[in-house]
Protein backbone atom coordinates (compact mmCIF):
# COMPACT_ATOMS: atom_id res chain seq x y z
CA UNK A 1 0.00 0.00 0.00
CA UNK A 2 3.05 2.27 0.18
CA UNK A 3 2.13 3.23 3.76
CA UNK A 4 4.27 3.42 6.90
CA UNK A 5 3.78 1.14 9.89
CA UNK A 6 2.74 4.22 11.87
CA UNK A 7 -0.04 5.00 9.35
CA UNK A 8 -1.26 1.39 9.46
CA UNK A 9 -1.26 1.58 13.25
CA UNK A 10 -3.52 4.65 13.18
CA UNK A 11 -5.86 2.85 10.78
CA UNK A 12 -6.07 -0.22 13.01
CA UNK A 13 -6.27 1.52 16.40
CA UNK A 14 -8.20 4.71 15.61
CA UNK A 15 -9.83 4.06 12.25
CA UNK A 16 -7.96 7.03 10.76
CA UNK A 17 -8.38 6.96 6.99
CA UNK A 18 -11.03 4.23 7.10
CA UNK A 19 -13.74 6.56 5.75
CA UNK A 20 -11.82 7.09 2.51
CA UNK A 21 -12.92 4.65 -0.18
CA UNK A 22 -9.53 4.73 -1.95
CA UNK A 23 -7.80 3.64 1.26
CA UNK A 24 -10.25 0.74 1.70
CA UNK A 25 -9.73 -0.35 -1.91
CA UNK A 26 -5.93 -0.26 -1.49
CA UNK A 27 -6.22 -2.28 1.71
CA UNK A 28 -8.46 -4.87 0.05
CA UNK A 29 -5.99 -5.23 -2.82
CA UNK A 30 -3.06 -5.63 -0.44
CA UNK A 31 -4.98 -8.36 1.43
CA UNK A 32 -6.12 -9.95 -1.87
CA UNK A 33 -9.76 -9.54 -0.94
CA UNK A 34 -12.09 -9.39 -3.94
CA UNK A 35 -15.21 -8.26 -2.08
CA UNK A 36 -14.94 -4.95 -0.20
CA UNK A 37 -17.87 -5.91 2.00
CA UNK A 38 -15.62 -8.52 3.62
CA UNK A 39 -13.82 -5.57 5.21
CA UNK A 40 -16.70 -3.21 5.93
CA UNK A 41 -19.76 -5.44 6.06
CA UNK A 42 -22.76 -5.80 3.78
CA UNK A 43 -24.28 -2.52 4.90
CA UNK A 44 -21.60 -0.40 3.28
CA UNK A 45 -23.76 2.38 1.81
CA UNK A 46 -23.72 6.15 1.51
CA UNK A 47 -25.15 7.71 4.66
CA UNK A 48 -26.15 11.14 5.89
CA UNK A 49 -22.84 11.33 7.75
CA UNK A 50 -21.10 11.81 4.42
CA UNK A 51 -20.47 15.41 3.44
CA UNK A 52 -22.90 16.62 0.75
CA UNK A 53 -21.65 18.19 -2.46
CA UNK A 54 -22.00 21.95 -2.53
CA UNK A 55 -24.20 23.02 -5.48
CA UNK A 56 -21.50 25.39 -6.76
CA UNK A 57 -18.85 22.67 -7.19
CA UNK A 58 -19.97 21.64 -10.66
CA UNK A 59 -19.97 25.15 -12.14
CA UNK A 60 -16.63 26.02 -10.55
CA UNK A 61 -15.04 22.83 -11.89
CA UNK A 62 -16.44 23.63 -15.35
CA UNK A 63 -15.10 27.20 -15.23
CA UNK A 64 -11.65 26.01 -14.09
CA UNK A 65 -11.33 23.59 -17.02
CA UNK A 66 -13.23 25.24 -19.85
CA UNK A 67 -11.75 28.69 -19.35
CA UNK A 68 -8.57 27.14 -20.82
CA UNK A 69 -10.23 24.91 -23.43
CA UNK A 70 -12.67 27.45 -24.89
CA UNK A 71 -11.57 29.85 -27.67
CA UNK A 72 -10.11 33.16 -26.60
CA UNK A 73 -12.92 35.72 -26.54
CA UNK A 74 -12.74 39.07 -28.32
CA UNK A 75 -14.83 40.67 -25.57
CA UNK A 76 -13.32 43.44 -23.47
CA UNK A 77 -11.13 41.93 -20.78
CA UNK A 78 -11.18 42.72 -17.09
CA UNK A 79 -8.30 44.96 -16.03
CA UNK A 80 -5.71 43.76 -13.49
CA UNK A 81 -6.80 46.52 -11.09
CA UNK A 82 -10.43 45.37 -11.22
CA UNK A 83 -9.38 41.73 -10.70
CA UNK A 84 -7.39 42.81 -7.64
CA UNK A 85 -10.54 44.52 -6.32
CA UNK A 86 -12.58 41.34 -6.88
CA UNK A 87 -9.94 39.23 -5.13
CA UNK A 88 -10.16 41.47 -2.05
CA UNK A 89 -13.95 41.25 -2.21
CA UNK A 90 -13.77 37.43 -2.34
CA UNK A 91 -11.53 37.28 0.73
CA UNK A 92 -13.86 39.64 2.59
CA UNK A 93 -16.79 37.38 1.71
CA UNK A 94 -14.90 34.31 2.95
CA UNK A 95 -13.88 35.85 6.25
CA UNK A 96 -17.02 37.82 7.14
CA UNK A 97 -19.98 35.85 5.81
CA UNK A 98 -21.64 33.06 7.81
CA UNK A 99 -22.32 31.38 4.44
CA UNK A 100 -18.79 31.79 3.15
CA UNK A 101 -18.80 28.76 0.85
CA UNK A 102 -21.92 29.90 -0.95
CA UNK A 103 -20.52 33.43 -1.31
CA UNK A 104 -17.33 32.13 -2.95
CA UNK A 105 -19.45 29.79 -5.06
CA UNK A 106 -21.20 32.82 -6.53
CA UNK A 107 -18.00 34.77 -7.17
CA UNK A 108 -15.53 32.16 -8.39
CA UNK A 109 -16.83 31.06 -11.82
CA UNK A 110 -16.63 34.52 -13.41
CA UNK A 111 -13.45 35.32 -11.50
CA UNK A 112 -11.79 32.19 -12.90
CA UNK A 113 -12.92 32.92 -16.45
CA UNK A 114 -11.75 36.55 -16.35
CA UNK A 115 -8.41 35.67 -14.74
CA UNK A 116 -7.71 32.97 -17.31
CA UNK A 117 -8.58 35.41 -20.10
CA UNK A 118 -6.01 37.81 -18.67
CA UNK A 119 -3.20 35.22 -18.51
CA UNK A 120 -3.94 34.04 -22.07
CA UNK A 121 -3.93 37.55 -23.51
CA UNK A 122 -0.99 39.07 -21.61
CA UNK A 123 2.46 38.97 -23.17
CA UNK A 124 5.95 40.13 -22.34
CA UNK A 125 7.00 41.38 -18.94
CA UNK A 126 3.40 41.74 -17.76
CA UNK A 127 2.83 37.98 -17.86
CA UNK A 128 4.36 37.58 -14.41
CA UNK A 129 1.85 40.07 -13.03
CA UNK A 130 -1.00 38.16 -14.69
CA UNK A 131 0.17 34.87 -13.21
CA UNK A 132 0.54 36.49 -9.79
CA UNK A 133 -3.14 37.41 -9.98
CA UNK A 134 -3.98 33.89 -11.19
CA UNK A 135 -2.11 32.36 -8.23
CA UNK A 136 -4.22 34.30 -5.77
CA UNK A 137 -7.46 33.41 -7.57
CA UNK A 138 -6.56 29.70 -7.64
CA UNK A 139 -5.86 29.86 -3.91
CA UNK A 140 -9.33 31.32 -3.31
CA UNK A 141 -10.66 28.38 -5.32
CA UNK A 142 -8.60 25.98 -3.24
CA UNK A 143 -10.04 27.52 -0.08
CA UNK A 144 -13.59 27.00 -1.39
CA UNK A 145 -12.82 23.38 -2.31
CA UNK A 146 -11.25 22.81 1.11
CA UNK A 147 -14.26 24.39 2.80
CA UNK A 148 -16.74 22.05 1.11
CA UNK A 149 -14.42 19.01 1.23
CA UNK A 150 -14.30 18.68 -2.57
CA UNK A 151 -10.91 16.99 -2.44
CA UNK A 152 -10.37 16.38 -6.16
CA UNK A 153 -11.23 19.99 -6.93
CA UNK A 154 -8.90 21.16 -4.16
CA UNK A 155 -6.07 19.15 -5.75
CA UNK A 156 -6.77 20.77 -9.13
CA UNK A 157 -6.66 24.25 -7.64
CA UNK A 158 -3.52 23.41 -5.66
CA UNK A 159 -1.67 22.30 -8.79
CA UNK A 160 -2.82 25.35 -10.75
CA UNK A 161 -1.70 27.65 -7.93
CA UNK A 162 1.76 26.08 -7.77
CA UNK A 163 2.23 26.35 -11.55
CA UNK A 164 0.97 29.94 -11.66
CA UNK A 165 3.18 30.94 -8.72
CA UNK A 166 6.18 29.49 -10.50
CA UNK A 167 5.31 31.52 -13.61
CA UNK A 168 4.95 34.67 -11.48
CA UNK A 169 8.53 34.35 -10.20
CA UNK A 170 7.34 35.62 -6.80
CA UNK A 171 8.88 33.81 -3.78
CA UNK A 172 6.05 34.82 -1.44
CA UNK A 173 3.40 33.48 -3.82
CA UNK A 174 5.38 30.26 -4.21
CA UNK A 175 5.38 29.85 -0.44
CA UNK A 176 1.69 30.71 -0.31
CA UNK A 177 0.91 28.10 -2.97
CA UNK A 178 2.89 25.58 -0.91
CA UNK A 179 0.76 26.53 2.08
CA UNK A 180 -2.37 25.78 0.04
CA UNK A 181 -0.87 22.44 -1.00
CA UNK A 182 -0.16 21.54 2.63
CA UNK A 183 -3.78 22.40 3.50
CA UNK A 184 -4.99 20.04 0.79
CA UNK A 185 -2.77 17.25 2.16
CA UNK A 186 -4.20 17.76 5.66
CA UNK A 187 -7.71 17.56 4.21
CA UNK A 188 -6.74 14.31 2.47
CA UNK A 189 -5.58 12.90 5.84
CA UNK A 190 -1.95 12.84 4.70
CA UNK A 191 -0.27 14.53 7.69
CA UNK A 192 3.32 13.58 6.87
CA UNK A 193 2.97 14.88 3.32
CA UNK A 194 1.46 18.08 4.68
CA UNK A 195 4.41 18.61 7.02
CA UNK A 196 6.97 17.91 4.30
CA UNK A 197 5.24 20.25 1.85
CA UNK A 198 5.04 23.06 4.41
CA UNK A 199 8.72 22.70 5.32
CA UNK A 200 9.75 22.63 1.64
CA UNK A 201 7.79 25.82 0.99
CA UNK A 202 9.53 27.57 3.91
CA UNK A 203 12.69 28.09 1.87
CA UNK A 204 10.85 30.63 -0.28
CA UNK A 205 10.39 32.86 2.78
CA UNK A 206 13.54 31.84 4.65
CA UNK A 207 14.43 35.50 5.23
CA UNK A 208 11.14 37.40 5.34
CA UNK A 209 11.45 40.83 3.73
CA UNK A 210 8.09 42.06 5.01
CA UNK A 211 5.35 41.39 7.54
CA UNK A 212 3.43 39.67 4.77
CA UNK A 213 6.36 37.29 4.10
CA UNK A 214 6.68 36.58 7.81
CA UNK A 215 2.96 35.78 8.04
CA UNK A 216 3.23 33.19 5.29
CA UNK A 217 6.22 31.69 7.06
CA UNK A 218 4.28 31.49 10.31
CA UNK A 219 1.27 29.92 8.56
CA UNK A 220 3.52 27.27 7.00
CA UNK A 221 4.97 26.42 10.41
CA UNK A 222 1.45 25.95 11.81
CA UNK A 223 0.62 23.48 9.04
CA UNK A 224 3.94 21.71 9.67
CA UNK A 225 2.89 21.47 13.32
CA UNK A 226 -0.49 20.00 12.38
CA UNK A 227 1.18 17.50 10.07
CA UNK A 228 3.60 16.33 12.75
CA UNK A 229 0.76 16.19 15.30
CA UNK A 230 -1.33 14.10 12.92
CA UNK A 231 1.65 11.75 12.62
CA UNK A 232 1.79 11.65 16.44
CA UNK A 233 5.28 13.17 16.62
CA UNK A 234 4.55 15.44 19.53
CA UNK A 235 8.04 16.88 19.98
CA UNK A 236 8.29 17.90 16.31
CA UNK A 237 4.76 19.33 16.36
CA UNK A 238 5.48 21.62 19.28
CA UNK A 239 8.86 22.62 17.83
CA UNK A 240 7.08 23.89 14.68
CA UNK A 241 4.34 25.53 16.76
CA UNK A 242 6.86 27.37 18.95
CA UNK A 243 8.61 28.72 15.86
CA UNK A 244 5.25 29.98 14.61
CA UNK A 245 4.60 31.60 17.98
CA UNK A 246 7.89 33.48 17.71
CA UNK A 247 6.89 34.77 14.28
CA UNK A 248 3.52 35.92 15.68
CA UNK A 249 5.29 37.80 18.45
CA UNK A 250 7.52 39.53 15.91
CA UNK A 251 4.67 40.76 13.68
CA UNK A 252 2.53 42.04 16.55
CA UNK A 253 -1.16 42.67 15.82
CA UNK A 254 -0.98 42.08 12.07
CA UNK A 255 -3.53 39.58 10.65
CA UNK A 256 -2.75 38.20 7.20
CA UNK A 257 -5.84 38.29 4.97
CA UNK A 258 -5.01 35.12 3.02
CA UNK A 259 -3.72 32.84 5.79
CA UNK A 260 -5.30 34.53 8.83
CA UNK A 261 -1.93 34.12 10.54
CA UNK A 262 -1.83 36.06 13.80
CA UNK A 263 -1.18 35.57 17.50
CA UNK A 264 -4.83 34.57 17.98
CA UNK A 265 -4.60 31.91 15.28
CA UNK A 266 -1.43 30.53 16.83
CA UNK A 267 -3.37 30.12 20.07
CA UNK A 268 -6.21 28.39 18.24
CA UNK A 269 -3.73 25.96 16.70
CA UNK A 270 -2.41 25.11 20.18
CA UNK A 271 -5.84 23.57 20.84
CA UNK A 272 -5.79 21.73 17.50
CA UNK A 273 -2.23 20.41 17.97
CA UNK A 274 -3.04 19.14 21.46
CA UNK A 275 -6.17 17.52 20.09
CA UNK A 276 -4.31 15.78 17.27
CA UNK A 277 -1.60 14.60 19.68
CA UNK A 278 -4.27 13.03 21.89
CA UNK A 279 -3.66 15.43 24.79
CA UNK A 280 -7.26 16.22 25.65
CA UNK A 281 -6.68 17.93 29.00
CA UNK A 282 -3.97 20.15 27.49
CA UNK A 283 -6.33 21.10 24.67
CA UNK A 284 -9.00 22.15 27.18
CA UNK A 285 -6.40 24.22 29.08
CA UNK A 286 -5.20 25.90 25.87
CA UNK A 287 -8.79 26.75 24.92
CA UNK A 288 -9.42 28.43 28.27
CA UNK A 289 -6.79 31.06 27.45
CA UNK A 290 -8.41 32.02 24.14
CA UNK A 291 -10.93 34.61 23.04
CA UNK A 292 -12.11 33.26 19.65
CA UNK A 293 -14.05 36.47 18.98
CA UNK A 294 -10.70 38.13 18.28
CA UNK A 295 -10.31 35.90 15.21
CA UNK A 296 -11.78 37.92 12.30
CA UNK A 297 -12.58 34.86 10.14
CA UNK A 298 -16.02 33.29 10.60
CA UNK A 299 -14.85 29.97 9.14
CA UNK A 300 -11.76 29.81 11.35
CA UNK A 301 -13.84 30.54 14.46
CA UNK A 302 -16.40 27.90 13.47
CA UNK A 303 -13.69 25.30 12.82
CA UNK A 304 -12.09 26.06 16.17
CA UNK A 305 -15.39 25.46 17.97
CA UNK A 306 -15.72 22.08 16.23
CA UNK A 307 -12.19 21.14 17.38
CA UNK A 308 -13.13 22.32 20.86
CA UNK A 309 -16.33 20.23 20.81
CA UNK A 310 -14.32 17.13 19.87
CA UNK A 311 -11.95 17.89 22.74
CA UNK A 312 -14.77 18.21 25.26
CA UNK A 313 -16.42 15.05 23.96
CA UNK A 314 -13.21 13.06 24.43
CA UNK A 315 -12.94 14.51 27.93
CA UNK A 316 -16.46 13.24 28.65
CA UNK A 317 -18.03 16.69 28.92
CA UNK A 318 -20.99 16.38 26.57
CA UNK A 319 -22.67 19.58 27.71
CA UNK A 320 -19.58 21.61 26.83
CA UNK A 321 -19.27 19.75 23.50
CA UNK A 322 -22.89 20.60 22.71
CA UNK A 323 -22.34 24.28 23.50
CA UNK A 324 -19.21 24.40 21.34
CA UNK A 325 -21.06 22.89 18.37
CA UNK A 326 -23.81 25.50 18.68
CA UNK A 327 -21.13 28.21 18.93
CA UNK A 328 -19.73 26.89 15.65
CA UNK A 329 -23.11 27.32 13.96
CA UNK A 330 -23.36 30.82 15.40
CA UNK A 331 -20.02 31.69 13.80
CA UNK A 332 -20.85 30.07 10.45
CA UNK A 333 -23.95 28.20 9.37
CA UNK A 334 -22.01 26.38 6.62
CA UNK A 335 -18.74 25.24 8.18
CA UNK A 336 -20.31 22.42 10.15
CA UNK A 337 -22.37 21.25 7.15
CA UNK A 338 -19.17 20.30 5.33
CA UNK A 339 -17.09 19.19 8.32
CA UNK A 340 -17.04 15.37 8.71
CA UNK A 341 -15.92 15.45 12.36
CA UNK A 342 -18.59 17.98 13.26
CA UNK A 343 -21.33 15.99 11.51
CA UNK A 344 -20.35 12.76 13.26
CA UNK A 345 -20.26 14.43 16.67
CA UNK A 346 -23.64 16.11 16.17
CA UNK A 347 -25.18 12.77 15.20
CA UNK A 348 -23.62 11.05 18.20
CA UNK A 349 -24.74 13.65 20.74
CA UNK A 350 -28.21 14.01 19.24
CA UNK A 351 -28.78 10.28 19.62
CA UNK A 352 -27.47 10.23 23.18
CA UNK A 353 -30.80 11.10 24.75
CA UNK A 354 -30.93 14.89 24.97
CA UNK A 355 -34.34 16.59 25.09
CA UNK A 356 -36.38 16.27 21.85
CA UNK A 357 -36.67 20.05 21.46
CA UNK A 358 -32.96 20.59 22.04
CA UNK A 359 -31.21 22.89 19.54
CA UNK A 360 -28.67 20.20 18.75
CA UNK A 361 -31.41 17.70 17.87
CA UNK A 362 -32.97 20.32 15.60
CA UNK A 363 -29.59 20.90 13.98
CA UNK A 364 -29.05 17.16 13.49
CA UNK A 365 -32.46 16.89 11.90
CA UNK A 366 -31.76 19.86 9.63
CA UNK A 367 -28.52 18.20 8.47
CA UNK A 368 -30.34 14.93 7.82
CA UNK A 369 -28.41 13.08 10.51
CA UNK A 370 -31.39 11.55 12.34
Amino acid sequence: MNRTERWMGFLEQEGRGALRLDNLIDLARAMRIDDLSALVGRRFTATALEVPEHPAVSEIRHALTHSLLDPVSDAQRCSPAHLEFRIRHAWDAWHVSRTQNTQLGLLLPDLLRDTTALTRATTGARRRMAYAIATRVYLIGQRFAYGVRALNLAIQFTDRALLAADMSDDPRLMALAGWGSAMTSLTAQEPLEAEQTALAALRHVARPASTSDASVRGALLLFAAMGAAGDRRTVDAWHHWEEAERVATEIGRHVDVETMFSAVNVGIYAVAVNMECGRTSNAVTSAADLDPKRMPSSNRRATHFIDLARTYDKAGNRDAARRALLDSVEASTETIVFNPDGRRLIASLARAGVAPNDELVNLADLLGLL
